[in-house]
Formats: structure tokens, C-alpha cells, sequence
């Protein structure tokens, strides 16, 4: 009445454990950069700046998670795998653990006892978790393996997570303790179990989409970054077939500000610039801080003149005297550009958006410029054509 029930939640549990640690690798796998990663993988590229710039992103995840012991990438040569990226080789590691980097390109010999098939399914675009737990020096560890795959879709070598099990074997030890003491009133035992169990890996499914939402978050704005920017238009895109807007706002001058001003002062700026963005758009609207200086809005069911209304809000926001306690002055310029979503693709609404952008920064800056295609039906693409776009002056006075 016991053995059975316990055995089989036990294998619940591990299958569990490992559905979780392979969900915890994918999310690590998004977070890198396939391009930089891609460049790394020929050591004539290398050069300490692009290992830092490739590895700052992988740092941050797994500062975020105690639960992670080794985070690192490897690359496939020959059926011999070499360390690329190691977490352990950045002084910005947020971690109580003590850690040995592995060096890159540094050779990595699996125990005969773990060997398998794991380099061809992680190649064929499988996330691979080790069907068991792996020992060494350094404790036991459940591993997850996900492919890493850059910007045209090409495999680029993969990710690897070490997951720690100390809490894991705590907490079986606590179960089986209970198991022991649960043969007068096993239903009732057993039922507790499954409530605690299904509590533990709620939080951990909890976890995993906190670590993502923050990893598609700018920090400094809370507004979508890039890749979260990019990944919600294409989902809008999608959904809506109807006309749509792209607004991107750019701050006139930001580097400026900072040389004169300082970097602090520039931050405030961008928030400020972020808070006027968020305020004058609509709801449903997606909202993104897309590199230093440029906000990007995606508008759907938006058609040029509510685009305008929208440009406009935020320049009113922004049009007023200089910013307190600083003194510093400073405008935005912003380009739109209106599609069909029927017959629309994230490269090419950014594109017309940006060549609008060009024209109103042309045009005196703190000015909203309106995409609108050439004669023959071609979108705007080559900026001495330019001229074409609607231009809006700032109806109040601009600096």
C-alpha cells in the first residue's frame, strides 16, 4: 500500500525535476546572443571584449538563480565537445558557490559511465537532460542541454546547465522519513505529498517565467527590450490583420547629454522619454526601449491619423521647461510608418519607420515625419528619396 504509491511518486517527482531543469536551460538558451556566440566558435575571432560581451547576459541568469551551480556553452567538434562560455569566468557572478572556470576552447571528456548519444540529439534541436543524476568533486548535478541557434537559424553550438540537487535529495529524504511513518495512515500521507510536491514545482514553474519575463525586460525602463520588442510584434503581427502603425522615437542629442551632463543625468532623460511613451500610448499597444536612445511602439488596428495623436501626446509630454534639479533640455524626434497586416513583416514596418525617423531628424529634429511610399508602391528605402514622408512640426515651441 506504501512501496508501490511512494515509487511511482518518485519517478513523478524526478520527471518532473527534469522537465523543470530542461525548461530552465531553454530560457538560458534564449538569453544568448547566437551571433556573438557564433563568432566565438572560430578562435581567430576571440578577443576578451567579445567572451565579455557573449557572456554578460548568461551572468545575469544565473545571478538570478541559486539553484543553478554551472552555467557554460560548449561547441561540437568532431563528437568531442569544448567549453566556449563559462559563468565561473566572470568576476560579476553573483554566487555563494566557489567555482573553477573552465578555460575557452577548453576540451571537455565525459565519464564513460555518462556517455550516450546526447551530442547527435542536441545537434538534431532536442534539449537534452541527463536521464540520471551526475556526480563528481563538486556534488550532484542534473544536466540540461539546449541547442543555441543564431540569427539565420543556424546551429551554433549549445548551452549547459548544472543543476543542484542538494534541495532535491532534501527533500526526497523528508518524503521517505514520511513514507516511514505513514503506514498506519498512508492515503493521508500520500495525499499530502502530492500537495506539497505540486506546491515545490508550481514555484519553480513560477520561477522559470519570472527569469524570462526579466530577460525580454530593459531594467533601467521595465519597458520590453529588443528581443521582447521583436517577439511581441511578430506575435501582434500575427493576430491582427488590419491596418497597424510603427512609431519609433528617438532622443535628439543623447550622447550630447551625456558629455556635457553626465551619464546620470542621460539616464534621466531615457526614463522620462520612457514614461511619455508609455503615457501616450494606447492600451493593447506594445511598448519597447529598442537600443540607447530609440523607443519603438507597435500600434495595431491603428490607422496614420491616430498614429499622429499618438506622436503628438508625447511630444506635448515632453515639450515643457527643462527637467528639475538638472536644468537640462532636450526633445525627441519620431518617425511612423502604417501597414496592412495582412502583407506586413517585422523588417520591413521597421524599415519604413526608420527612413520616417531619418526625414523628421532631417527636417530640424522635435518633428514627426510620416512614411508614405513611393508611386510605384515601394517602400521608402533609400534616405535621398526621403522627401516623401509627412512632416509635423511641433506645434508648441521646440528647442
Amino acid at each position: 500500500m506504501v512501496a508501490i504509491p511512494q515509487w511511482l511518486s518518485t519517478q513523478a517527482r524526478w520527471e518532473e525535476l527534469r522537465s523543470h531543469v530542461g525548461e530552465v536551460g531553454q530560457v538560458a538558451a534564449s538569453v544568448v546572443d547566437g551571433d556573438l556566440h557564433r563568432k566565438l566558435l572560430d578562435p581567430a575571432n576571440y578577443s576578451d571584449e567579445l567572451y565579455a560581451r557573449a557572456l554578460s547576459p548568461l551572468v545575469r541568469f544565473h545571478s538570478a538563480d541559486p539553484n543553478i551551480f554551472y552555467l557554460y556553452t560548449m561547441v561540437d567538434r568532431g563528437g568531442i565537445p569544448y567549453f566556449v562560455l563559462d559563468t565561473a569566468a566572470s568576476a560579476a557572478l553573483r554566487t555563494s558557490r566557489q567555482l573553477v572556470a573552465s578555460k575557452y576552447m577548453e576540451r571537455f571528456d565525459l565519464r564513460k559511465e555518462y556517455e550516450d548519444d546526447w551530442l547527435q540529439q542536441i545537434a538534431a534541436g532536442k534539449t537534452y537532460v541527463t536521464p540520471t543524476f551526475e556526480h563528481d568533486d563538486y556534488g550532484d548535478f542534473l544536466t540540461a542541454h539546449v541547442p543555441i541557434y543564431d540569427s539565420k537559424g543556424q546551429y551554433s553550438g549549445f548551452v549547459g546547465v548544472d543543476f543542484d540537487l542538494q534541495y532535491y535529495f532534501a527533500e526526497e529524504a523528508r518524503f521517505r522519513a514520511i513514507a516511514i511513518g505513514s503506514l498506519v495512515a498512508a492515503l493521508i500521507v500520500s495525499l499530502v505529498i502530492g500537495y506539497l510536491v505540486a506546491l515545490y514545482y508550481s514555484a519553480m514553474h513560477h520561477r522559470v517565467h519570472q527569469l524570462y519575463d526579466a530577460s525580454i525586460r530593459d531594467s533601467l525602463t521595465g519597458l520590453l527590450n529588443r528581443r521582447g520588442a521583436i517577439d511581441a510584434v511578430v506575435k501582434s503581427l500575427a493576430r491582427h490583420e488590419a491596418i497597424n502603425a510603427t512609431l519609433l522615437v528617438d532622443i535628439d542629442n543623447l550622447k550630447m547629454i551625456n558629455d556635457i551632463r553626465g551619464h546620470a543625468t542621460g539616464d534621466a532623460v531615457i526614463a522620462l522619454t520612457a514614461e511619455a511613451v508609455r503615457k501616450s500610448s494606447r492600451e493593447g499597444d506594445e511598448c519597447a526601449r529598442f537600443g540607447g536612445d530609440e523607443f519603438l511602439i507597435f500600434a495595431p488596428d491603428c490607422n496614420k491619423d491616430e498614429a499622429v495623436e499618438i506622436a503628438k501626446r508625447i511630444l506635448a509630454k515632453l515639450s515643457g521647461g527643462p527637467m528639475q534639479l538638472t536644468g537640462a533640455k532636450f526633445s525627441v524626434s519620431i518617425g511612423i510608418a502604417v501597414h496592412d497586416g495582412a502583407h506586413a513583416d517585422f523588417g520591413r514596418i521597421y524599415r519604413d519607420a526608420d527612413a520616417a525617423l531619418y526625414q523628421a531628424r532631417e527636417g530640424g529634429k522635435s518633428r514627426i515625419s510620416v512614411f508614405e511610399p513611393s508611386n510605384d508602391g515601394d517602400s521608402l528605402t533609400d534616405r535621398e528619396t526621403s522627401k516623401e514622408s509627412q512632416r509635423y512640426p511641433l506645434p508648441f515651441g521646440s528647442n
